[in-house]
């Protein structure tokens, strides 16, 4: 449990069934970590808020009959598996996707080797459903798209293997968003009425307003300002970090009365090349490759017409597969797909049914 509506009203559809059924909190930030002092403020340690999440998950867990909770520690776990990795990619100018690898590393990882085998199941409020396939005789689990499309996090869950989806139950995958607040009420939780929240665990209340990410990324990446260069190889702006844009973002530029956006990073030299318009060949990718790719089920057979989605939220596109050596894939569009960055995550599906993803480590663009 998080904290949140989503996981509340998770519990509670539980608590009406016949389960032997705890709750685990998951505390995986503060900034106690960053600092080694407490932040004056409501709930004391700040970074995500995680004493007020933690109360308000215990209150309820009273409110479900006592349901039993404790809070578990794994803030050393994702540092060293989830942040720490993602800093080195912030600092060669490529774009993570920490909650990917969170899944993988800590929700559906770490948590669940403390969980398992005492605990059968471990229950999140994910939306998205879990369908088992026959691959060369045996039954695997997949992770498949929530029935309510603008909420499905399948993209999120896209490395988590098949064995240990296997122990998960997503009770919100049938549901559709306005029908999870309606319930929350009907079962009168105390967080019937809270606000969604968004944005990375770390950066916390920090994470909103312009530039907040970058100025957070600041404290651990070393990146001095650097120089915007136009296709024509002229010096028309400044960066604050080649960490602080990613690829297709649009660069602030005193005195043009066009809009530029970043087309490719340059780290060795700590520039940034910048296009003018989003319309620009430069940012239409044709194809990318993948570091090893991390298949739901072994001897997964590419499907005749797979899809690509390179971000949450994005719709995905029709694609070709193909193999390559090391376990690695080539991806080609059908379309072009607009500011495709290196060190993001590409997940493939079949139809609804997520097959697996990959981190991009090579982008092809018309230009």
């Amino acid at each position: 449990m998080s904290g949140g509506v989503d996981s509340s009203v998770a519990a509670a559809l539980l608590a009406q069934k016949d389960y032997d059924l705890r709750a685990v909190y998951m505390r995986n930030w503060s900034t106690v970590d960053e600092t080694g002092t407490m932040h004056a403020g409501s709930g004391g340690a700040m970074g995500c808020e995680w004493q007020k999440e933690w109360d308000d998950v215990q209150r309820v867990c009273r409110h479900l009959n006592n349901l039993p909770v404790r809070l578990m520690d794994l803030s050393r776990e994702y540092w060293t598996d989830v942040f720490e990795p993602a800093l080195g990619q912030w600092s060669d100018g490529t774009t993570p996707n920490p909650d990917v690898s969170c899944n993988r590393a800590i929700k559906f990882g770490a948590l669940l080797d403390h969980l398992l085998p005492s605990s059968k199941w471990l229950a999140t409020g994910h939306y998205a459903r879990i369908t088992h396939r026959n691959i060369a005789g045996r039954e695997h689990a997949s992770i498949q798209r929530a029935v309510d499309t603008t909420k499905d996090q399948s993209y999120y869950l896209s490395s988590v293997p098949s064995h240990r989806l296997a122990h998960t139950l997503f009770p919100l995958g049938t549901l559709h968003k306005s029908h999870v607040r309606v319930l929350a009420h009907q079962y009168q939780l105390p967080t019937a009425d809270k606000r969604e929240s968004m944005g990375l665990c770390f950066v916390g209340e920090r994470g909103s307003g312009p530039g907040a990410f970058a100025k957070f990324l600041n404290q651990y990446v070393e990146s001095p300002p650097g120089d915007l260069v136009n296709p024509e190889g002229l010096v028309i702006g400044q960066h604050n970090g080649i960490h602080s844009l990613t690829i297709g973002q649009g660069a602030r530029i005193g005195g043009c009365t066009e809009r530029y956006f970043v087309a490719r990073k340059y780290p060795e030299s700590n520039t940034m090349l910048v296009v003018p318009g989003k319309t620009h060949a430069i940012l239409q990718c044709v194809s990318l490759e993948t570091d090893a790719f991390l298949w739901a089920a072994p001897k997964q057979d590419i499907p005749k017409q797979p899809l690509a989605q390179v971000r949450y939220r994005q719709a995905a596109v029709p694609c070709k597969v193909y193999a390559l050596p090391q376990g690695r894939v080539r991806i080609e569009f059908t379309d072009p797909m607009y500011a495709v960055a290196c060190g993001q995550v590409v997940a493939v599906y079949d139809q609804d049914v997520c097959l697996g993803s990959g981190t991009i480590a090579h982008v092809t663009t018309l230009a």
